[in-house]
C-alpha cells in the first residue's frame, strides 16, 4: 500500500554569502553536510531542487555556470546516490519511504521537482484507490488531484508521462491491451 506523507523541507541556518565566495572552497565542508543532510531529509529530490535548497540556504538565489560547476565537484561523492529517473537525476536516501508521495507541491516544490518515483507512487495510489481498470484520461485525472492540483499544465503532463513510464518499466503497474491501467 502506498501511503500519503506530509514533505518535510530541511531547515538550514542562512549564511549571507557571495557566490564567488562560495566557489572558493572555503565552505566546502558546510556545502557538503548541507547537501547530505537535505538528501538524508528530502529524498527522493532532484538535484535541481536539491541544488536550489543548498543554494538559497547561502542566500545565493541564482544557479550560473560557476555555480554549477562548483555544485557538480561537491556533488561527485553523493553519486552513490544518485539515480537516472526518466532522464531526471534523483537522490535517494537509504531512510526514505520508497511506497509513499508527498503531496504538497504548491508551497514546497513545483511539479517538474517531483521525482518520478515518487510521482509513480501518486499513480499506483489512485490505483488502489480505485480498485479498478483505469484509462488513461481518468489516471491522468486522478494524478493531478491527489497531488493536490486543480488543473493541469504542461509540467504536470511531462511528470505524468515520466511517472508512468516509471511505473511500467518498475511493473509498479500494468497495461491492458484495452489501453487500461491497473495494480
Amino acid at each position: 500500500m502506498i501511503e500519503r506523507e506530509v514533505y518535510t523541507v530541511t531547515e538550514f541556518e542562512v549564511i549571507p554569502t557571495p557566490s564567488d565566495v562560495l566557489q572558493s572552497g572555503q565552505l566546502d565542508e558546510i556545502v557538503s553536510q548541507r547537501l547530505r543532510m537535505c538528501i538524508d531529509t528530502e529524498a527522493p529530490i532532484t538535484r535541481e531542487l536539491l541544488l536550489k535548497r543548498v543554494i538559497n540556504s547561502f542566500n545565493v538565489f541564482k544557479v550560473g555556470w560557476r555555480v554549477n560547476e562548483y555544485f557538480k565537484r561537491m556533488l561527485v561523492p553523493l553519486e552513490g546516490c544518485l539515480r537516472d529517473e526518466c532522464g531526471v537525476p534523483v537522490y535517494h536516501s537509504a531512510n526514505e519511504n520508497t511506497a509513499a508521495f508527498r503531496p504538497d507541491t504548491k508551497t514546497i516544490r513545483f511539479s517538474h521537482q517531483i521525482p518520478p518515483s515518487e510521482a509513480a507512487n501518486a499513480i499506483v495510489k489512485v490505483l488502489e484507490d480505485k480498485g479498478r481498470r483505469v484509462k488513461r484520461q481518468e489516471l491522468y485525472s486522478a494524478f493531478i488531484n491527489i497531488l493536490g492540483y486543480s488543473k493541469s499544465g504542461s509540467d504536470l503532463s511531462d511528470l505524468f508521462k515520466k511517472a508512468l513510464k516509471y511505473a511500467l518499466d518498475n511493473q509498479l503497474v500494468s497495461k491492458t491491451s484495452y489501453g487500461s491501467f491497473y495494480v
